[in-house]
């Protein structure tokens, strides 16, 4: 099947822990890859997947085995019991505040729309808050075709259809946001076919077996990752559930309290191994961890750091590097450079 390497193992996704990105990271120009499906859906956000935006949870078809056991769509467990659709996330609170768009992902005309729900974590504001209105901010269309596709968790007012309007594919309908029954900015892009949720990876039903195979439906191939890094964020207080999706800083001034990086990753499992480490401008070790999880989560963070020294940190560029071993040798790297000033 395209967009897959392996088959994975079994992981039980764990609650959902919020994640953020630093805002050191530069984007690099890449050229866009030719459509292996040119008919497709196209990516319903305007950024590139494995770059500023992730794969956060896919379709389950745990439920097709009659277990509560949560399955993708590879049999892996990059998803979570009952989830319908596939989320998209961005970088950072920032990165929303900012607007990145969501886009058609086919063309059709616009069936539904809701808005006026403000963009916050349902963390400060509970479940029952959101009762009856899970899917926050929210857009439907009807493709030609019959299909339907839903877009959920949009910004607040950012909402630019109306229903009854014709859409193309590709065109901008919305801005990713915090609305609804979330805790980070993402987009829930749903699928149905003859009211059914179609699992776009393969074309199943999420009521079919993770084992049932058919073509991909997105237009370009997204590949299937069983280890997501999501960059390293630098700041001067250690990162909390509240806090770990506010952005990173580019560059921090000498006398800081502190110099702290956090390092992000999606569907870890037991027994892998995280090497954290910063070193200042003359390339020696200011600080570094290892450990080994004791427990796969389907998001994790871990952060190192140190208080400020005597006389201040020193000026100039720093790095910041995490290695994750898995398995002795599936060797993933990330690396960050900001500057003491």
């Amino acid at each position: 099947m395209a967009g897959t390497t392996r088959t994975p193992k079994y992981l039980v996704a764990l609650a959902l822990l919020s994640l953020s990105l630093s805002g050191c990271e530069q984007k690099t120009e890449t050229a866009e890859k030719p459509a292996i499906n040119p008919d497709g859906l196209a990516l319903p956000v305007s950024c590139e997947i494995g770059q500023d935006c992730w794969i956060a949870r896919y379709v389950d078809h745990g439920q097709a085995a009659n277990t509560d056991n949560p399955s993708d769509y590879l049999c892996g467990g990059q998803t979570q019991v009952g989830h319908k659709g596939t989320d998209i996330a961005i970088a950072n609170l920032a990165e929303m505040e900012a607007g990145v768009a969501v886009l058609a992902a086919k063309a059709g005309k616009v069936l539904r729309v809701r808005d006026g729900i403000t963009d916050v974590s349902v963390r400060r504001t509970g479940t029952a808050a959101v009762d009856g209105l899970e899917c926050g901010n929210g857009i439907v269309i009807e493709h030609d075709n019959g299909d339907t596709s839903q877009y959920c968790h949009l910004k607040e007012d950012s909402l630019t259809v109306t229903p009854g309007d014709r859409v193309e594919t590709g065109q901008k309908i919305a801005e990713i946001g915090l609305s609804g029954e979330t805790e980070f900015p993402h987009l829930h892009f749903v699928l149905r076919r003859n009211g059914k949720e179609i699992d776009p990876f393969d074309s199943s039903a999420m009521a079919d077996s993770c084992e049932t195979n058919g073509p991909i439906l997105w237009a370009h191939d997204i590949a299937y990752e069983p280890l997501t890094l999501l960059g390293l964020s630098i700041n001067t207080t250690p990162p909390s559930r509240e806090t770990v999706w506010e952005a990173g800083m580019a560059e921090i001034d000498r006398n800081s309290p502190a110099l702290v990086m956090t390092a992000r990753a999606m569907f870890t499992e037991t027994g892998d191994t995280w090497h954290l480490r910063i070193k200042d401008p003359r390339g020696e070790v200011f600080v570094k961890q290892e450990m080994t999880l004791d427990d796969g989560k389907q998001f994790y963070y871990q952060f190192i750091g140190r208080k400020r020294p005597d006389g201040g940190f020193t000026p100039g560029i720093w790095t910041g590097d995490l290695t994750v071993t898995r398995e002795g040798e599936d060797t993933r790297k990330q690396k960050v450079e900001f500057r003491v000033r």
